[in-house]
């Protein structure tokens, strides 16, 4: 993340006590210390809000769970051929409670399951099955949690956006308002070139009927 930060943003990591104490005489400094628990780290940037938690969510890698990892959501070992060939597998799909048959010279899940749901504990025999299925449904990096931005806090939940369904969005309601205006007849300049072309065709289509 620093890497790709570089040269737009300051990457700060200290322990809580130490940031508190240089952004003692920050105005906002109660809001600051909302956000400040655990081990943190600053990021100080005039990026706009979205645009660094994006970079922050997109900068993340997938790891193996461990045992007694909390799943910050489903875990699912979905169906289909699991590559490894009978013997000590067998056991392992078994004990992880996956439903199971072999399938020529290996072992098939014959169908999906959540192995672990959000909020739990992953067990030692789901840990060895996901290591062995190379299912890494961990995800390491960087979490925001807030930005701080002209003196008001900005929870990370109201940043995260996704950015094509926004953009969709924009497309749709322009396409509609487009189609409103040209049959209301409101005249822009988007629709006056359609308008024009419509009174067009439709004089020359009268035109055409009467034999002008």
């Amino acid at each position: 993340l620093r890497k790709k930060l570089h040269g737009k943003a300051v990457v700060r990591v200290s322990k809580t006590r130490i940031l508190k104490r240089a952004l003692a005489n920050t105005k906002g400094k109660e809001a600051l210390n909302t956000l400040l628990k655990d081990s943190c780290v600053l990021v100080l940037t005039d990026l706009d809000p979205f645009e660094v938690y994006s970079l922050v969510k997109r900068n993340r890698t997938k790891a193996f769970a461990k045992a007694g990892y909390i799943a910050d959501d489903d875990i699912i070992v979905p169906a289909g051929d699991t590559g490894l060939p009978p013997g000590p597998a067998l056991s392992d799909l078994k004990g992880a409670g996956l439903q199971i048959k072999i399938q020529g010279p290996t072992i098939a899940v014959t169908q999906d399951k959540v192995v672990t749901k959000k909020g739990e504990a992953v067990t030692p025999p789901v840990a060895t099955v996901l290591s062995k299925l190379d299912i890494k449904p961990v995800k390491i990096g960087l979490r925001l949690v807030g930005v701080f931005e002209k003196g008001a806090i900005l929870d990370a939940s109201v940043l995260d956006i996704d950015v094509d369904k926004v953009i969709d969005d924009f497309a749709r309601a322009h396409t509609m308002a487009l189609n409103l205006a040209f049959n209301a007849e409101i005249f822009n300049s988007y629709t006056t070139p359609l308008l024009i072309a419509k009174a067009f065709r439709d004089s020359k289509a009268v035109a055409e009927q009467t034999g002008m």
